[in-house]
């Protein structure tokens, strides 16, 4: 099991469903094809952008609340953190 593979992992010996953005993509996408794939394909990466935003405010408000800006879990700091999830904010026609 392998989550980049089939959406799989064991956590404390156990499996759990935790695929990656592609496999879960993968999965919703099945049995579309044409246009019809194309148009569901692009509103989900545009909610995948969106989560990854969102994602990405959420680091750098708590930074904005935390003038160190550097954690236990992010010593270079959480705008870096959030650099690393959404490093710019696409232009409208820029996908």
């Amino acid at each position: 099991m392998a989550r980049d593979r089939d959406g799989w992992e064991y956590v404390d010996g156990r499996p759990r469903w935790a695929p990656t953005v592609e496999v879960a993509l993968a999965n919703i996408l099945s049995g579309k094809h044409g246009s019809e794939y194309d148009e569901a394909r692009r509103e989900l990466e545009d909610l995948v952008r969106a989560a990854q935003r969102d994602a990405a405010e959420l680091l750098r408000e708590h930074k904005v609340n935390d003038p160190a800006g550097a954690d236990f879990y992010v010593p270079l700091g959480l705008k870096y953190a959030s650099d690393l999830i959404f490093p710019e904010y696409p232009e409208e026609g820029d996908e």
